[in-house]
């Protein structure tokens, strides 16, 4: 019985431990400027069309177009 909940115990730490990934920090701008920050999301894992992107940054608002979640690419341009 001892046996079974260590190894059941074990199995759950290693799956939770598995499936954790690292948060995707955002950078600072870099010193002096502004970045333009675009997330474009995919239909699927290819990245072979995209279904939506969404923007912030440049002292503009903050927009989107079309479905904004799935597979997504950040992608990081200066002002």
């Amino acid at each position: 019985m001892i046996r079974r909940t260590m190894l059941a115990l074990l199995v759950t730490g290693a799956v939770i431990a598995g499936a954790a990934t690292p948060a995707g920090a955002i950078p600072p701008p870099p010193p002096g400027g502004d970045l333009l920050i675009v997330f474009a999301y995919y239909a699927d894992a290819a990245k072979t069309q995209v279904i939506g992107q969404s923007w912030t940054g440049c002292g503009q608002p903050s927009g989107s177009w079309g479905v904004t979640s799935g597979i997504r690419q950040v992608f990081f341009t200066p002002c």
